[in-house]
């Protein structure tokens, strides 16, 4: 019985279906459908401007102070970092040049040169 009344129940839908499409072509139905399309399209509009409108309100300057907050973070970061990198290659520049100047003025002694000659394994 259980199967009966859903194949039923889908061949009612199908019907309904059917009886739809056939009178949304008919000629007198069509001003009808117009009419019920134009209705769905502005409340459908309204709706959207009511959201619309509410998201600019509400959530977008919510948002928009986090981004900047957030943005600005960022670039603090970013500007401390870039000051960090700028001194590390100033001071190993710096290192590196007294370390030829040591090694001119003080020839034949132990300087430290930022680029020292590698080592030979030791030989057994």
């Amino acid at each position: 019985m259980d199967n009966q009344q859903g194949f039923i129940k889908y061949i009612v839908i199908i019907a309904v279906i059917l009886a739809v499409v056939f009178l949304g072509q008919q000629a007198y139905t069509r001003e009808f459908g117009k009419n019920l399309i134009s209705g769905a399209e502005s409340q459908v509009q309204a709706y959207a401007a009511k959201g619309s409108n509410w998201v600019m309100s509400k959530v977008y300057p919510t948002i928009s102070g986090e981004v900047q907050k957030r943005g600005d973070v960022i670039k603090n970061e970013i500007t401390q970092e870039k000051n960090k990198v700028s001194e590390n290659i100033s001071t190993k520049i710096g290192n590196y040049f007294s370390g030829i100047a040591d090694s001119i003025l003080h020839p034949g002694e132990n300087n430290n040169c930022a680029v020292q000659p590698a080592q030979a394994p030791a030989v057994k």
